[in-house]
């Protein structure tokens, strides 16, 4: 029988639109299985809140901004205490010292995103897979892994294409000449 994949998404308050980008770029896996999405209640959430839902969950995804805030602290320690596979994913262009230390203690490489667009891809390749279990755990027929293969495929060469590509302006400017900008003025 096939399981539901269940992923906990984690995020500091400045990236809390970040955790919509996941949910899209999940949404768009070229496959149709169960996947559960958890988040801790927005609202006061308690300790047994906050571990009933990353209780057995397959992935948790952590997502830190510039500052450490709650209730995201204690949900990185519960994913840990309870031994749950974390990706932890940064997005800190002016950390704080209390984000940088949280960084430094952290027990596994952070994997830096600056883009939605980055976390889309990340998450997706991670999800993607997750999916691929040896086991089959999820349930996915044949023709439904052979999309996957060709979707990982794509990440993975726009990946390779990204990181090729030349630094400044993103990737992409204009250049004027300084003589247009005198001939014209």
């Amino acid at each position: 029988m096939a399981e539901t994949l269940r992923i906990f998404i984690a995020a500091t308050r400045d990236l809390e639109a970040e955790r919509g980008v996941i949910g899209k770029a999940i949404a768009e896996l070229p496959v149709q299985t169960a996947i559960e999405i958890r988040r801790t209640p927005p609202l006061l959430p308690t300790y047994e809140e906050v571990f009933e839902r990353i209780a057995n969950c397959d992935r948790v995804y952590f997502l830190l901004g510039n500052d450490i805030t709650a209730p995201a602290g204690l949900e990185w320690a519960t994913a840990w205490r309870l031994e749950r596979s974390v990706l932890p994913l940064r997005c800190s262009p002016r950390p704080t010292p209390a984000a940088q230390e949280f960084q430094r203690l952290a027990p596994l490489p952070w994997v830096d995103f600056a883009t939605a667009t980055d976390l889309a891809r990340i998450v997706a390749l991670d999800v993607a897979r997750l999916l691929k279990h040896p086991g089959n755990r999820y349930g996915l027929t044949v023709p439904e892994l052979e999309r996957l293969e060709v979707y990982l495929r794509r990440l993975g060469r726009l990946q390779a294409t990204l990181d090729k590509m030349p630094g400044g302006a993103e990737g992409g400017g204009v250049l004027m000449d300084s003589r247009l900008h005198t001939e014209q003025t």
